[in-house]
């Protein structure tokens, strides 16, 4: 049997590592009340077709593809996680029946015969996670609706830094999700506190802590 340090399975050895270290940053994160995945995900603005090249559709481009790995509908870092986790596992299964039929492969080679088998596997993975996971959506109402109304904050403290992210419910009791900043010379809003959402611009809004009365009716 091989080594995991064999030169044949050092690529899926490393996918396997970075899965693992992804895994437990995102579980020490949520930990402490945050998430990695939220905050990678406002970074990218994939969330709800936004972003990484969201303008183009046509056969071939790169938003083409990753529409079909599911991106957008699976957070970013969930997403990687499986295509590392699938990687990894392909590729021993791969070496370990070469080697006991013949020999291993060349890693180049078994890390591409693996990647072939990764990316329709996390297309089907991707999809039943996607079933799976509830996922807020924004472009359905516009946005400026929310201005005036109670939300709570989710992902935080907001401050005057990067958004952080709220939650908040339209008129028709739908659950949105939206990128959020303290008001300018306000004091840090932790998680959990809700807020008044009083100005939307560039796709953030711009919260205030909610008043005790204004909490109380919501």
């Amino acid at each position: 049997m091989m080594a995991l340090t064999d030169p044949h399975l050092v690529p899926f050895t490393v996918a396997g590592g970075i899965m693992a270290g992804l895994v437990a940053v995102e579980a020490v994160a949520l930990v402490i009340g945050h998430s990695v995945s939220g905050l990678v995900d406002q970074w990218f603005e994939i969330e709800g077709g936004h972003g990484l090249g969201a303008e183009s559709h046509h056969l071939g481009s790169p938003t083409t593809w990753l529409s079909w790995i599911n991106i957008g509908r699976v957070p970013f870092l969930i997403l990687l996680i499986v295509a590392l986790a699938a990687f990894t596992v392909f590729g021993f299964a791969i070496q370990a029946v070469s080697d006991a039929v013949l020999a291993p492969l060349p890693a180049a080679l078994a890390a591409v015969a693996a990647l072939g088998l990764t990316v329709p596997t996390l297309r089907a993975s991707t999809r039943t996670i996607a079933r799976l996971i509830p996922r807020d959506e924004t472009y359905a109402v516009d946005e400026d609706h929310f201005v005036g109304r109670i939300a709570e904050v989710t992902l935080g403290p907001l401050d005057q830094g990067a958004p952080g992210q709220v939650r908040v419910r339209d008129g028709h009791g739908n659950s949105h999700s939206l990128r959020a900043r303290a008001a300018p010379d306000r004091p840090a809003i932790p998680q959990s506190t809700h807020v008044l959402l009083v100005e939307h611009a560039g796709g953030v809004f711009v919260a205030v802590p909610a008043a005790l009365d204004l909490t109380a009716s919501h």
